[in-house]
């Protein structure tokens, strides 16, 4: 994902996204491994947690932080250091949307016949195979 994309994510959510933290406790020092069509994606899910969040780090006495996200298997994966139902189910659920949305422009996308591990809108797709 581009820099500036990631700093617009980092600026909004600080205490969840280390993007300086000590790389064997978090892997968001290497940054968001994602492209830049699942931004719109992510800030969604990040603004769906944060009721979430408030709720598990009460209960916890733990502060919420993301450890990595990152592309796999044609879907974003979306790691954290807590967890709630609530918290799992809606992070299930922009993995599943991540699989139906083209990773480089955020339109409606599929795995185009050849493409290894991506998810693409039909121009997409039409140009990574030209």
């Amino acid at each position: 994902m581009r820099k500036d994309l990631e700093q617009k994510l980092v600026e909004r959510w600080p205490t969840w996204f280390h993007v300086n933290g000590d790389i064997r406790e978090t892997a968001m020092p290497r940054g968001f491994t994602v492209r830049d069509g699942w931004f719109d994606l992510l800030w969604r899910l990040c603004e769906d947690l944060e009721p979430l969040v408030a709720e598990v780090e009460l209960k916890s006495g733990q502060k919420f932080e993301v450890l990595q996200v990152k592309e796999k298997f044609f879907g974003m994966r979306f790691y954290t250091n807590l967890h709630s139902e609530a918290i799992w189910e809606r992070i299930q659920a922009a993995a599943l949307e991540s699989r139906r949305t083209c990773e480089i422009c955020g339109q409606p996308g599929t795995q185009p016949e050849g493409a290894w591990f991506r998810t693409r809108c039909k121009e997409h797709g039409e140009a990574e195979s030209s």
